[in-house]
């Protein structure tokens, strides 16, 4: 599990209030469509209003809050905006499994191998946090892999918002978790041999099938 984090004196307090609550997002701290309030996440940093309020306004820039007067509720995407998010995400995804087939080093081969090990080490502990976490190692690796400068931009800037839709899938349990585990090596696989075709391939696979699992969350939350 990654060290707690905390806001020290030596920085502006706005950048690492909005570094400290990104980073508690993004791990789980908070659920998404959980609403907090500009004095509590003041209280729990131990800084005024001010410097949460300048952080927030960024976490909404990047789509992972969204603010209402004195009240943040973390980002929830709904059953279509999920989709819309992971068919964008698919199209570019499928250039950048492209792309590391064919310009990956064997050092990112052995970064995205090790992020998949701690994967699969994490599931068998029923570590999920450890789970999303090490998987978004394995794709951070693989974008960064691909040597294409504007493709990592344009990933980056959906980040935030695929990594609270990707909460939404890995709540499938732990059968699909282990298909995502599956799908990663296949991925890895590809861009081990410089293969691209069975890269992209492996790739839409895998995004349909993310798409296909969370609609099923979505299908059974609304039955519920």
């Amino acid at each position: 599990m990654s060290k707690e984090p905390s806001i020290e004196r030596s920085a502006p307090l706005y950048q690492q209030a909005y570094t400290v609550l990104k980073r508690k997002i993004l791990e789980g701290h908070y659920r998404p469509g959980e609403a907090l309030t500009e004095s509590f996440l003041a209280q729990e940093l131990g800084v005024s209003r001010t410097p949460v309020r300048e952080a927030l306004r960024q976490l909404e820039k990047d789509g992972l809050v969204q603010t209402h007067r004195y009240e943040v509720t973390i980002s929830k995407p709904s059953r279509d905006e999920f989709v819309e998010l992971y068919l964008c995400r698919a199209a570019l995804e499928q250039l950048v499994a492209e792309r590391a087939a064919l310009k990956a080093s064997p050092d990112d081969v052995q970064a995205m191998a090790y992020a998949l090990n701690d994967a699969s080490e994490a599931l068998a502990r029923g570590d999920q946090s450890e789970v999303l976490q090490s998987n978004t190692r394995f794709h951070d690796r693989m974008v960064a892999s691909a040597r294409v400068s504007r493709l990592s931009e344009l990933m980056h800037s959906i980040r935030g918002p695929i990594l609270l839709a990707r909460r939404v899938v890995l709540a499938s349990g732990e059968v699909f978790e282990r298909h995502i585990l599956a799908e990663h090596q296949e991925l890895l696989l590809g861009i081990e041999r410089h293969d691209p075709e069975h890269t992209k391939t492996w790739m839409r696979t895998h995004m349909h099938n993310d798409i296909e699992r969370g609609l099923a969350q979505f299908d059974a939350y609304q039955t519920r």
